[in-house]
């Protein structure tokens, strides 16, 4: 099945990022039109160095996700200018190991829940009034493999990484009978240059490529999916 976003809008959060250019990217290719909520100028640059013409075509908004009053003054102001999105990702977060739980503070796992699920949190809290009252929409979050188990030092990880999936399910329970589906997906290692420097001695070929996932991503906002709601769909490459 072929599909294509023309003209449609996407909000990517996280679009400067390691995976968020490749969404961002495949994304524009397929015709969406995007706006781009960002952080970072570091990863701003790189990504206008990578993808000129993506880059050209993408109203980016620098944005602090943390903020969620700001957040949804934001996307207020962008659909009266950009209309209703057609699709929302979610790809804000970040990993961190350890330490044990013998050692760790809730500290630790409230940072991890603020990375992680807090801007997913604040962002489908924004755009969900819009897309109810359109009565359409989609949306996809980024768990993780983690979040189906914990293992050792990776608590306040896998927490806020499953957290991210009973989100997903309670937010499709409530929202699919006004035709929005909303679902996640699930990496294991995901073959960023991050990832390689942390992890010299691993087999990268065997880890998950961005764009491989950022086409999984695609599907999710296509209509190709409208059956799937409350899914949390693995991802794992040959890990």
């Amino acid at each position: 099945m072929t599909y294509r976003f023309d003209n449609q809008t996407v909000v990517v959060t996280g679009g400067t990022g390691e995976l968020g250019q490749h969404v961002t990217s495949i994304l524009h290719g397929l015709g969406a039109r995007l706006i781009v909520p960002f952080v970072s100028e570091q990863e701003m640059q790189a990504f206008s160095m990578r993808y000129p013409a993506v880059v050209q075509a993408t109203r980016f908004v620098r944005l602090d996700a943390k903020d969620g009053e700001k957040v949804r003054r934001t996307i207020d102001q962008l659909v009266e200018t950009e209309g209703v999105p057609h699709g929302l990702v979610n790809l804000i977060g970040g990993y961190r190991f350890g330490p044990p739980i013998v050692e760790a503070e809730l500290d630790d796992l409230q940072r991890m829940l603020e990375l992680n699920l807090a801007p997913t949190f604040h962002f489908c809290r924004s755009v969900l009034p819009h897309m109810l009252h359109a009565g359409r929409g989609h949306i996809v979050s980024v768990g993780a493999r983690m979040g189906l188990a914990g293992s050792a030092n990776h608590a306040a990880y896998s927490i806020a990484k499953a957290a991210i999936i009973r989100f997903t399910e309670a937010l499709a329970d409530e929202v699919k009978h006004h035709n929005i589906n909303v679902n996640c997906v699930l990496p294991s290692i995901i073959d960023t240059a991050r990832n390689r420097r942390e992890m010299p001695a691993a087999d990268f070929t065997h880890w998950v490529a961005p764009a491989d996932l950022a086409h999984v991503i695609a599907f999710l906002l296509s209509d190709g999916a409208r059956a799937v709601h409350g899914a949390a769909i693995p991802v794992y490459g040959r890990v």
